[in-house]
């Protein structure tokens, strides 16, 4: 049945990127995994193909595609075989740079998102803190405005291209109320007083650069804020829909790469004399999975 959501050029850009990830990207999976890091050259690559700036404005060098162009991509992503991967690149595109797109000035716009969409900078969200998770109203760390600059304390962690990217968009309090207190501020990764605190060692994931980041007295220019003052919390909430849109479409493309690797196993596996796609009870419960899903 055709797709009411999917045309025909959502379906030509869809094969485009498992092309470019299945011969480009899902080779070198192991080595990188290894590496415990992207190489900057695939950033590049991907702007090359027109991967990074899906949804971007024309003038920031995007396509200008709509939400099924990106839903298309998050769903092949995962034929990279590194969910890290996944997490870096979705993160650049969906999370770090949105909020400077749609609510900062041009000149934000213009030293952050364009570098982004074209492969030259990778960006990170800073929202999560050691003892705040996803109750944003929670964090504590603080921007005080001195004069024409923004001074920050404090540390993110769990920060996905944090110890190896160029900028955080970072989520700060910036007034004592829950909501409107919240502020987001752009970061400059080599901005004298950000440090790595470390880089975190995880169960997997392991191609993806997740750190905790500390902020010792960093001073920013006040026109690093995003949008006006205390509006941080209201972009956000707005902004999670788009990333667990973005994590949902991941988990189902990863979803049917799995069953596709499975059903290969079971076509070369052979047991009592026969493959295991031969077998009724397994036949039956891949369709049951297949039906779920």
């Amino acid at each position: 049945m055709p797709s009411i959501y999917f045309t025909e050029e959502h379906d030509a850009f869809r094969a485009e990127v498992r092309r470019f990830l299945t011969r480009e990207v899902a080779p070198h999976a192991s080595a990188w995994e290894a590496a415990r890091r992207i190489p900057r050259r695939i950033f590049l690559r991907m702007a090359e193909l027109g991967f990074l700036g899906i949804t971007a404005r024309e003038e920031h060098g995007g396509a200008e595609g709509d939400l099924f162009h990106a839903v298309a991509f998050l769903e092949e992503l995962p034929r990279s075989r590194m969910g890290g991967f996944c997490a870096a690149v979705s993160v650049q595109q969906f999370m770090a740079t949105p909020h400077i797109a749609r609510y900062g000035t041009k000149e934000l716009a213009e030293r952050f998102v364009a570098p982004s969409v074209a492969g030259r900078k990778v960006g990170a969200l800073a929202i999560t803190e050691p003892n705040t998770g996803s109750d944003v109203g929670a964090i504590r760390t603080s921007a005080t405005r001195e004069g024409e600059a923004w001074v920050i304390r404090g540390s993110k962690t769990f920060i996905t291209n944090g110890a190896d990217g160029d900028f955080f968009t970072v989520a700060v309090r910036t007034g004592p109320d829950r909501t409107s207190g919240i502020s987001l501020i752009v970061v400059p990764a080599d901005t004298p007083g950000v440090r790595v605190a470390r880089r975190l060692d995880k169960l997997g994931w392991h191609s993806s650069d997740t750190a905790e980041i500390a902020f010792d007295d960093v001073r920013v220019p006040a026109a690093n804020l995003v949008g006006r003052q205390g509006d941080g919390f209201a972009m956000l909430m707005e902004s999670f829909r788009l990333e667990r849109l973005a994590a949902a479409a991941i988990a189902n493309g990863s979803s049917e790469v799995t069953l596709e690797t499975t059903l290969d196993y079971m076509s070369s596996r052979k047991v009592f004399g026969r493959t295991l796609d031969r077998f009724q009870v397994l036949r039956h419960r891949l369709a049951d999975l297949r039906g779920r899903g």
